[in-house]
């Protein structure tokens, strides 16, 4: 999910639009990567809890929030659509990937479970702090996103699922949209939360990078896949 704190548009200069559009741009890249390793892999490339957060964030802030900004409102239908490929993922493979078997036999019911309270309680987190753009709960789920990839790796020796390319577009782009945001920042102490935010997803994300490349990771590593991630 791409995360931005503000509305495209509306006096920013235009190095700051350009920013917004290309981390946003990033992260889709990030996504298509994911889609395209889970489907050689038959399994599903990006954290169960976060599939769950990241596509009832883009329902919420798409469908039910639609920015006034058209080429905003664009992006997230684009991360919608783009996110439902990857929850039939979850579901298509996701049984058939887990190692716990009290999870594997329920593994349904605790998908629509968990998808039912991530809805719930993000809608409940938009009322309740009034964080009308999504930005802040985005970059929450950004940090738990960040933090599962280095589990999710660590738990698949075989690298089934995980994308170099992906990892980095994904670093890249919330990076480019982490130093834009604070440049827009006028009351830093005010702000310190989502400094933190910042510059602990990036730490996350430099330390599952740095795992993608440990030797059993790189041989596990498809032919096919390594073509992919240098186009990238």
């Amino acid at each position: 999910m791409p995360y931005r704190l503000v509305q495209l548009g509306g006096g920013l200069p235009i190095w700051f639009q350009a920013a917004c559009i290309i981390g946003d741009v990033l992260w889709i890249v990030a996504y298509i990567l994911i889609i395209v390793r889970s489907f050689k892999d038959r399994t599903y490339g990006v954290p169960m809890l976060c599939i769950a957060l990241n596509f009832t964030w883009e329902f919420i802030y798409a469908v039910q929030f639609p920015n006034p900004n058209n080429i905003t409102a664009m992006l997230r239908w684009a991360w919608l659509l783009t996110d439902a490929v990857i929850v039939y993922q979850l579901f298509r493979y996701g049984r058939g990937s887990q190692n716990i078997p009290l999870i594997k036999q329920y593994f349904y019911p605790i998908c629509v479970v968990m998808f039912v309270f991530a809805y719930i309680g993000q809608l409940t987190f938009h009322y309740s702090f009034g964080d009308t753009l999504g930005g802040v709960d985005a970059y929450m789920i950004n940090l738990v996103m960040s933090t599962l990839f280095v589990s999710m790796c660590l738990n698949r020796p075989n690298g089934a699922g995980l994308s170099r390319g992906a990892a980095w577009a994904k670093m890249l782009g919330t990076g480019v949209l982490s130093v834009a945001s604070c440049f827009v920042f006028t009351n830093w102490l005010q702000s310190s939360f989502l400094v933190f935010l910042f510059a602990t997803i990036f730490i996350f994300d430099v330390i599952y990078i740095a795992l993608l490349y440990r030797p059993q990771a790189a041989a596990a590593e498809r032919p096919e896949d390594r073509g992919v991630l240098a186009a990238a």
